[in-house]
């Protein structure tokens, strides 16, 4: 009896279920940054896992992001098309924030101002914040530490996968990966804050290796539709349940898995720390193992509940939404949640109806950005694209 080996996965430019991973990646993020405040019943404590959001934006940046490498590396203008098109991407709106908030935001809203010689423009115009800063910085700079993450992967990954053959490329992702927790651990021993092991790129790159390793297998045909459903089926739910689990015990708002705090508490400072160097991997294999479930098209539930319209445009302007969410809460919490306050003699109601609104005008202000500013920027990306290309690849939102 002959038995015929399973076909390898084939994938269309454009995968619209990923779109909706992207939603639920930058909800997570703002559920973090919002939800995780309020203390009433430990309603935050559900969500002081969302900061995963940023974890899962990885994995599917390290996925796309080698992917497209991977298809055009033998196409000319490989390197232009790359670095110009994710210019396009990330700079111009980034760029408008920072001369808005570097420029005017202290005189039109004197309650956000900040000390600007710790924290200077040049490092956020450089992308340095995540390496330099001791800490995360004033809103809303205070998330863009892992869009310098990003853009520090956009420098070198393009040269290492131009210049490495494919198992070179294996061996360090791997490599990558598995170092990861390690050097995290050794760095804690030696006294390193949990800051810079969330922040600083080389503690922090499982996620982008392991995207990076699944793109690897599904170009050159090693991850088949049955592997990846397999070990999605093994993976997935268990891992992301453990360490959403073990998050939410062992780490919430007053012992921040990023703030010195994260080793004082339930378990001792032994088991914390471990769970610190650990947690970020557990997270990325989880989340890797989910894509490359989700990538074989074969869980209708979770394919309909990701090409959903309203998850799937929240996933076209994750952008916007991550970047102005930094923003959007720290005004309302100065300038009209005490409003709310003084008007609802109902603290519940009061809270309610300001986050309505809070998430109404963050909305609001995240598609007007993508119809007006970033979309039409976006049309430009056409007149970079690598020679004899002939399907339009997708990159990620950051």
């Amino acid at each position: 009896m002959t038995t015929v080996p399973p076909e390898p996965l084939r994938l269309s430019a454009h995968l619209p279920a990923l779109d909706g991973l992207r939603g639920v990646a930058v909800l997570l993020v703002i559920a973090y940054h919002s939800l995780g405040e309020i203390r009433t019943a430990s309603i935050g404590g559900l969500f002081q896992m969302g900061w995963a959001g940023v974890d899962l934006f990885f994995v599917l940046s390290g996925f796309l992001i080698t992917r497209i490498l991977l298809q055009t590396r033998d196409r000319g203008g490989y390197f232009r098309a790359f670095y110009m098109r994710r210019a396009l991407r990330i700079w111009p709106l980034y760029f408008v924030m920072l001369a808005f908030v570097f420029g005017l935001m202290g005189g039109l809203l004197p309650a956000m101002a900040f000390d600007t010689q710790r924290y200077p423009w040049t490092l956020y115009a450089l992308y340095l914040q995540n390496v330099w800063l001791p800490d995360f910085g004033p809103p809303p700079l205070n998330v863009t530490w892992s869009l310098a993450i990003e853009e520090q992967f956009y420098l070198v990954w393009p040269l290492l996968v131009f210049f490495l053959r494919p198992g070179q490329l294996r061996v360090l992702l791997w490599t990558l990966v598995l170092l990861s927790p390690i050097a995290r651990h050794a760095a804690l021993s030696m006294g390193a804050s949990p800051h810079l092991l969330y922040t600083f790129p080389l503690f922090h790159l499982e996620g982008l290796a392991l995207g990076g390793l699944l793109a690897l297998g599904v170009v050159d045909g090693r991850y088949t539709a049955e592997s990846l459903a397999r070990w999605g089926r093994r993976l997935a739910a268990p891992v992301l349940l453990m360490a959403f689990g073990l998050g939410t015990v062992f780490f919430n708002r007053d012992h921040s898995i990023h703030t010195p705090e994260a080793l004082q508490g339930m378990g001792g400072p032994l088991f914390r720390a471990l769970l610190v160097s650990g947690l970020y991997t557990w997270v990325a294999v989880g989340f890797a193992s989910l894509l490359g479930w989700v990538l074989t098209g074969r869980v209708q539930v979770l394919q309909r509940v990701l090409q959903w319209g309203p998850l799937r445009f929240m996933g076209q302007i994750s952008y916007g939404l991550y970047l102005f969410h930094a923003f959007v809460f720290p005004v309302s919490a100065h300038y009209l949640r005490p409003v709310f306050s003084r008007l609802i003699p109902s603290s519940v109601a009061a809270t309610a109806l300001s986050f309505l609104f809070e998430y109404a005008v963050l909305l609001a202000l995240a598609v007007l950005s993508w119809r007006f500013f970033e979309r039409p920027l976006l049309r430009l990306k056409d007149r970079f694209t690598p020679s004899e290309v002939t399907e339009k690849a997708v990159a990620p939102t950051a």
